[in-house]
């Protein structure tokens, strides 16, 4: 059995979703703001199936997924949770109806970024007895997708007018909120508050109106309207350092694998691929079976730590796609069969996302849902 795997603590989600709830409603106690937690990406590496199941534990209100294969897929396993997509809607041509009857099968709540989807859905709406239910998204400033906010009012008025659809929420997106200066979310907030301001006086309120990322959560109260966002947060990390102690949170996954074998090289040996890191004295070198087919990357070549024992070892010479190994001194303790922490938190020691993405100039996002789906999830405390 491949002994690498992602363990994944339940006891931290819990933590970290009732730091966000705290936080979020502080000073708020009589307004209730509903959370959308994002599991898009497999859950951001987590294994969206498992985490899914127990954010809805936990309270969580909505699910904000990627895509309609997601949506689909957990729909399967939670039959009840508003499931919301924030991808396009693919304006099928071969067989439509059975398409949109699809989506409707499994209740799923679409984002209209166009006035095209609304007309799409709305006409092959028609044969179901339930309307479809829809959020509006609208461009304030990403530049992705959604209603430009110039124009957004005329086209939301059209939207509203097709008698298949219910209008259930509004919302948009910070191209920006991790940064420390917010000037530029501010003015999106302004750009959609007055959006919002137009829209009420013709006569147009929306159930959910939501635009708080991670970072805005943290950091931009104003944001939160009637729902939230988080994503990054939920899984134990800040989006940006500009906004750290915020919130207390704890990291959810441990990578981690075991040293399967051990061997004493000379001084002035290379090891690994392209010959990149070379021995200054006899060492013992271990073997760990983990590589970047499993989401560890090459970019921490020479350059990252592992955690063995409650000892820090460097990794040396390339990474491969299934190995990496560990310089471990001249003498050492650490046997075959020894746990290696890999990307993670463990007994107060730190090798987590945010330095791993750092020695590789990344963001955290990217070493979580690098997480190759080879790596056995183990799920903790569930």
């Amino acid at each position: 059995m491949n002994p690498t795997r992602a363990e994944i603590d339940f006891t931290k989600l819990a933590f970290n979703v009732e730091q966000i709830k705290h936080h979020i409603h502080r000073g708020q106690q009589k307004k209730k703001i509903k959370i959308c937690g994002v599991v898009k990406a497999n859950a951001y590496g987590h294994g969206i199936d498992q985490v899914s199941k127990k954010l809805v534990d936990l309270g969580v209100d909505f699910l904000g997924v990627a895509n309609y294969d997601e949506a689909i897929r957990l729909r399967k396993l939670i039959p009840n949770t508003q499931i919301l997509v924030f991808g396009t809607l693919v304006h099928s041509k071969l067989e439509p109806e059975k398409y949109v009857s699809i989506l409707h099968e499994h209740k799923l709540t679409a984002t209209v970024a166009s006035f095209d989807t609304a007309k799409f859905l709305n006409e092959y709406s028609t044969k179901f007895r339930n309307k479809f239910k829809i959020h509006i998204k609208v461009d304030t400033g990403m530049r992705r997708i959604g209603l430009d906010y110039k124009r957004a009012y005329r086209n939301i008025l059209q939207v509203a007018a097709l008698k298949n659809l219910e209008i259930e929420g509004i919302f948009t997106h910070f191209a920006a909120s991790e940064l420390k200066n917010k000037s530029f979310s501010k003015l999106q907030l302004s750009r959609f508050n007055d959006l919002l301001n137009e829209l009420r006086k013709a006569g147009l309120e929306f159930p959910i109106v939501h635009a708080a990322n991670s970072g805005a959560v943290l950091d931009l109260k104003d944001s939160y309207f009637n729902m939230v966002r988080p994503g990054l947060l939920l899984y134990g990390y800040y989006p940006g350092n500009g906004i750290r102690n915020k919130i207390k949170l704890k990291p959810i996954m441990n990578l981690k694998s075991k040293v399967t074998y051990i061997k004493k090289v000379d001084k002035g040996e290379s090891i690994s691929y392209g010959r990149k890191f070379f021995t200054k004295k006899p060492v013992f070198i271990g073997s760990v079976p983990i590589g970047y087919g499993d989401g560890y990357s090459r970019l921490l070549t020479n350059k990252s730590k592992t955690l063995i024992n409650k000892k820090f070892y460097r990794q040396v010479g390339s990474v491969t796609m299934d190995w990496i190994m560990v310089e471990l001194g001249s003498s050492h303790k650490v046997k075959i069969g020894d746990d290696v922490l890999l990307m993670g938190e463990e007994n107060r020691f730190k090798l987590g996302a945010d330095k791993i993405a750092g020695i590789c100039g990344m963001i955290p996002y990217e070493p979580l849902c690098a997480v190759a789906d080879r790596v056995e999830r183990i799920y903790l405390n569930g």
